[in-house]
């Protein structure tokens, strides 16, 4: 192999190391973040938990039931990748685990919507929807971040973005590491969305020719159109870019498979946990439970039995 050679593998290298050991603070972060707060107590002193979650007047129980087991089901299939990175060594399979960590939460987000009584469906405007509930404070208080704004204008809420540190600096014990990947992952996810979005606005000159170079008015249209940038959107971006964009980074040896894995179990169990609160409230937790009996009946699923423990708790506070 020639020098070349060489310094390109070396670069190849490099990059893999790079992309991994990001996604894994990434997560890590976000783990972190929602692994650490009481968001059980701040469901219980949330006004809009206390006093303003009805059951729609068109409720479907069928349609509940059938995104809660959907949501059920393909939590349990990201949690049993562990067993294939332990039999094999090799955390290929978290290729999978990244879109299903996504599915699991628009799932019980829809079964949420459904028992509410919110109209969408669709994976663009559930995710918008998400973040205007989030914006109305309907949601606790630690999983309420978001990044706004147009292109090259953004802004956070709910979180602080510190200027002092380096992309890469990570420390688990550290709150300003953590908030700084967290910001930095909304911030790309969203100029990714904003870039995305421009064609769909079919803007032009005063030729009639289409614009190029967006003014800023022009990129705060497209900002007013995709909404707030959240954590389903770190999600949904991390289902899109496993399934085309980072398969090499799941087969190289740095890949921290197994703690990636149980970073996202994490997050995705902290997620539900308030969509499920939240339909118990409304259906009564009673027709909660009789759900989960019947998905238990079937399946093994731990996760979900210990939710349900929690919400048992906050309801009998």
């Amino acid at each position: 192999m020639g020098l070349s050679e060489l310094s390109i593998d070396r670069k190849n290298n490099e990059e893999l190391w790079y992309k991994a050991e990001m996604t894994h603070r990434q997560f890590a972060s976000l783990s972190q973040k929602l692994n650490n707060c009481d968001i059980e107590n701040e469901i219980i002193n949330l006004p809009f938990f206390k006093n303003k979650i009805v059951k729609s007047k068109k409720i479907n129980l069928d349609e509940v039931e059938k995104w809660l087991k959907n949501s059920w089901n393909t939590e349990n299939v990201m949690n049993q990748n562990k067993s294939i990175i332990d039999n094999t060594g090799q955390s290929f399979a978290m290729q999978w685990a990244f879109p299903q960590a996504y599915y699991s939460v628009f799932g019980s987000i829809l079964a949420h919507f459904k028992a509410l009584g919110y109209p969408q469906e669709s994976h663009t405007s559930v995710i918008k929807h998400f973040a205007k509930l989030i914006e109305e404070k309907k949601f606790p208080e630690s999983i309420s971040f978001y990044c706004t704004g147009p292109k090259n204008n953004y802004s956070f809420e709910n979180i602080n973005k510190p200027n002092d540190l380096t992309s890469i600096e990570f420390d688990s014990n550290d709150i300003n590491t953590i908030d700084n990947h967290i910001c930095q992952f909304l911030k790309a996810t969203r100029e990714i969305k904003l870039i995305e979005k421009a064609p769909d606005l079919k803007f032009k000159n005063k030729k009639g020719q289409k614009r190029i170079k967006l003014s800023p008015l022009m990129w705060q249209e497209v900002s007013d159109s995709i909404g707030h940038t959240t954590i389903i959107d770190l999600l949904y971006r991390k289902r899109i870019k496993a399934n085309y964009q980072d398969i090499d980074t799941f087969s190289s040896v740095h890949f921290k498979g197994i703690e990636v894995l149980s970073n996202l179990g994490i997050i995705v169990n902290r997620i539900n946990l308030i969509n499920e609160v939240y339909i118990a409230k409304a259906i009564g937790i009673g027709q909660y439970q009789e759900m989960l009996n019947r998905h238990l009946i079937r399946v093994t699923n731990d996760p979900a039995k210990m939710r349900f423990k929690a919400i048992n708790n906050i309801f009998n506070i």
